[in-house]
């Protein structure tokens, strides 16, 4: 059976005419053993897809589909990124980072200037609150037909 690779490397042979020093015989025998080997190589290469049938069919009937098999292997696959030492510094730095900025922030919650800015703000939300509340509650009589010229709520003094 002379597959298509066997029926080229033939048709090459028979057309070089480079400045080989193999005699007719030598190139004989090179010629024979390049078929056999390419027919080996084919052999193998049906072997090899019979075989992978094979495997499938096995997979198959053990219920093991490409969406198991994938989830085994990325399993399979983390497990060996965090088995390495690597990961383990990795994870060990990335923890202690976490810890110095949890209590970097602490130490900035409790410090004076943060309590300051966040008191401010609290008195400023709590105003605009209380403005849009009034602001509504003017509108929502104004709606209801009741007199628009009600006094509004005393304002308090801007925060300094």
């Amino acid at each position: 059976m002379a597959t298509p690779a066997m029926e080229s490397a033939d048709a090459v042979f028979d057309s070089y005419n480079g400045d080989s020093q193999l005699s007719e015989a030598e190139t004989a025998l090179l010629k024979d053993e390049l078929r056999k080997t390419e027919e080996e190589i084919q052999t193998l290469k049906q072997v090899l897809l019979a075989r992978q049938k094979h495997a499938a069919e096995l997979k198959r009937k053990l219920g093991l589909n490409p969406l198991v098999e994938l989830g085994n292997d990325i399993n399979k696959g983390l497990k060996a990124v965090t088995d390495t030492e690597a990961f383990h510094k990795t994870t060990e730095v990335a923890a202690a980072t976490a810890d110095t900025v949890k209590h970097k922030w602490n130490d900035m919650r409790n410090s004076s200037l943060f309590k300051s800015f966040e008191s401010k703000l609290g008195t400023a939300y709590n105003s605009a609150k209380m403005a849009a509340s009034t602001s509504i509650d003017h509108l929502s009589q104004a709606a209801r037909g009741g007199s628009a010229a009600a006094t509004p709520a005393e304002e308090s003094k801007p925060i300094s």
